[in-house]
């Protein structure tokens, strides 16, 4: 009786081994890829700001003022004027509602019919 029980435990013993050792490589794998992750994380980050660098060199006034002053004659530029900038009541009003083709169903289509203009 006691040997049964002694090979029984050590079974058991060897089973706990096998789920340790299986929980162990897991985490390791989950821990590779979280290092993989910050590592991607971090070229992006320093890709952004390279990117912010070369964004605000290409924006500066000086250069951007060259720019139009070498390209006035083919791009015609003109500074902002006040009438330029629109009102709400010179915004186009609403589209215009058809009709579904299949009657009063919202969820019919256009297609295939003649289209009423309400």
């Amino acid at each position: 009786m006691i040997r049964y029980f002694n090979v029984l435990f050590v079974l058991v013993v060897l089973i706990g081994v096998a789920i340790v050792f299986e929980l162990k490589r897991d985490a390791e794998q989950a821990a590779e890829h979280v290092a993989d992750l910050k590592r991607q994380i971090a070229a992006e980050e320093e890709a952004i700001s390279l990117l912010k660098a070369e964004w605000s060199l290409l924006n500066q006034p000086d250069r951007l003022q060259k720019l139009v002053a070498r390209y006035n004659d083919y791009l015609e530029l003109e500074p902002l004027a006040v009438e330029q900038i629109a009102e709400i009541d010179d915004l186009p009003t609403k589209p215009i509602q058809f009709d579904p083709v299949l009657g009063e169903d919202r969820l019919g289509g256009f297609a295939g019919g003649t289209v009423n203009i309400q």
